[in-house]
C-alpha cells in the first residue's frame, strides 16, 4: 500500500480500513461500515459510498470538525407466518462511516447526491487548500 503524506485521509483511517477485513474479538461490537472510494482533485475531495438497498431518505450525512460522517439503517424485512430464512447474508442494522478530512473544506458548498445505490459527496476545498501554480520570474 502506498500512502501519500498529503493524503486528505488520516493514516489512522487507512490502518483501520486495512484491519476491518480481519476478524478480531471486537468484531462483534463494531457496526458494519459502508465501502467508500475517496479521491482528491485540485478543487475538491470526492467521496463515493456504496449504499445498496438504502433509500436516500434513510441516509444522514454530516461534516463537523473535519470529519465526514455517513450513517443509515437498513431494517430487516419481516417474515410472514409461513416463511423462514434458509440463508440471509445481507447485513441489517445501523451503519456508520466516519472519514477524517485533513484539508480545509468549504463546508457551505458541500454537495451530496444519491443514485443507483451510490452516495456521491463533493467536499470543495477551501481556497487555501487548492494547489496553486507558482510563476517563475
Amino acid at each position: 500500500m502506498v500512502v501519500r503524506i498529503h493524503n486528505p485521509i488520516s493514516l489512522f483511517n487507512e490502518f483501520e480500513n486495512l484491519l476491518a477485513g480481519f476478524p478480531t474479538a471486537k468484531t462483534a461490537e463494531r457496526k458494519p461500515q459502508f465501502k467508500a472510494s475517496i479521491k482528491e482533485t485540485n478543487e475538491a475531495i470526492v467521496v463515493n459510498v456504496e449504499l445498496p438497498g438504502i433509500k436516500k431518505e434513510e441516509v444522514k450525512v454530516t461534516f463537523d470538525n473535519d470529519v465526514l460522517t455517513i450513517s443509515a439503517e437498513r431494517k430487516r424485512p419481516e417474515l410472514k407466518e409461513n416463511e423462514q430464512w434458509l440463508r440471509n447474508e445481507i447485513l441489517y442494522g445501523t451503519f456508520e462511516r466516519s472519514i477524517n478530512i485533513s484539508l480545509p473544506v468549504n463546508s457551505e458548498k458541500i454537495f451530496a447526491s444519491h443514485e443507483n445505490g451510490i452516495l456521491h459527496i463533493v467536499l470543495p476545498k477551501a481556497e487555501e487548500a487548492k494547489a496553486k501554480q507558482i510563476v517563475i520570474r
